[in-house]
């Protein structure tokens, strides 16, 4: 595991491609689409001040 740098575009790309897959799957099991992570843009992502962990 290790700490994904947000700061780094590509990394915030990376990441906002992965969002919609696995809350997608979240919101339809709660039954809402209202989860901030749906709605995230590469600058809300690098200003969000969470730590985001990956693995390759």
């Amino acid at each position: 595991m290790i700490e994904l740098n947000i700061a780094d575009y590509e990394t915030a790309v990376k990441v906002l491609h992965l969002q919609p897959r696995a809350y997608t799957i979240e919101a339809k099991i709660i039954g809402s689409t209202a989860l901030p992570p749906l709605h995230d843009t590469i600058a809300s992502l690098q200003r969000c001040g969470e730590r985001f962990f990956g693995y390759f």
